[in-house]
């Protein structure tokens, strides 16, 4: 099959330096390229959702007291009365 891919001047070259270094074709080093992202692909399942990426992040964020909703007229006084003093 052939197939016709443009390429941005520092990818060109980055791609004719790596098949000279390698004695390897410019068309034998994107094969080769396409055949192991396929691989590493399947490490990945097809359909992943936002909650999956997000999964490493969720609980590293401390944000206080977890009671601040029951007490927010309490708080929000508190940091008017700051205010007024800070004046």
């Amino acid at each position: 099959m052939v197939l016709s891919v443009r390429l941005d001047p520092a990818t060109a070259r980055a791609l004719a330096r790596l098949a000279r270094r390698t004695g390897r074709s410019r068309s034998a080093v994107v094969r080769d390229a396409i055949r192991r992202l396929n691989e590493g692909a399947g490490d990945k399942p097809a359909t992943e959702t936002v909650y999956d990426r997000l999964v490493p992040l969720i609980g590293v964020v401390n944000l206080g007291p977890g009671d601040r909703a029951a007490r927010s007229e309490e708080i929000l006084r508190a940091m008017f009365a700051a205010k007024r003093t800070g004046r």
